[in-house]
Order: structure tokens, then C-alpha cells, then sequence
């Protein structure tokens, strides 16, 4: 008998809610969280792993994570703060890729 058995992730979305994209301007922002599970013939049997939440665009493929490393460098002339979360944003942005609301 062959058994064709590993480990593989899985991305599921957990809220339903879409948020606006500070990089595409887009309301395709979802959170997720990848999981990986132990699998046979393919199939996800057993939670191996939790993973942790991030926000990721369905449009653009960015997450929140490369949204922040992204833009936390840059000239101070050019900063601003928020309306919203009071974080330092370059000018030129529409939204804060903080918390994702309009600058």
C-alpha cells in the first residue's frame, strides 16, 4: 500500500469584511491567516500549525506587513501625520497603510 502523506498550508479568509488597499486604492483587502496541515492523498486531515492574522489585498497580492516596510523610510520633509491613526505618511498617498483609511 503507497500513502502520499506531508505538510502543506492553507490561506483561509476570517472576516468577510473587505478594507481599502493603501497601496492599489482598492476595497480588496481581506484578513487571513495561513495554516498548515497534515495531509493524505492531498487532503487537509489535521491542524498542524496556526498561523498568524495579516491583512493581505486580493488585487495588488501585498500585505500589511510589506505595506509598512515599505514606507516607514523616507524623507521627514515629506510626512505627514494621519487623520485618523496620527502615523507619519508620505504626501502623495491617498490612504494610510496603517489603518488603511483615506490620508
Amino acid at each position: 500500500m503507497i500513502f502520499i502523506a506531508g505538510i502543506s498550508p492553507k490561506t483561509t479568509i476570517i472576516d468577510e469584511h473587505p478594507r481599502i488597499c493603501p497601496i492599489c486604492g482598492l476595497v480588496r483587502a481581506y484578513y487571513k491567516r495561513t495554516d498548515h496541515y497534515l495531509t493524505l492523498f492531498f487532503i487537509p486531515i489535521i491542524k498542524v500549525k496556526a498561523g498568524e492574522p495579516f491583512i493581505m489585498c486580493e488585487s495588488c497580492e501585498k500585505s500589511m506587513a510589506e505595506f509598512k516596510t515599505a514606507f516607514d523610510s523616507g524623507p521627514m520633509e515629506n510626512i505627514t501625520p494621519c487623520r485618523r491613526c496620527g502615523k507619519g505618511l508620505q504626501k502623495g498617498f491617498m490612504y494610510c497603510p496603517y489603518c488603511g483609511n483615506p490620508a
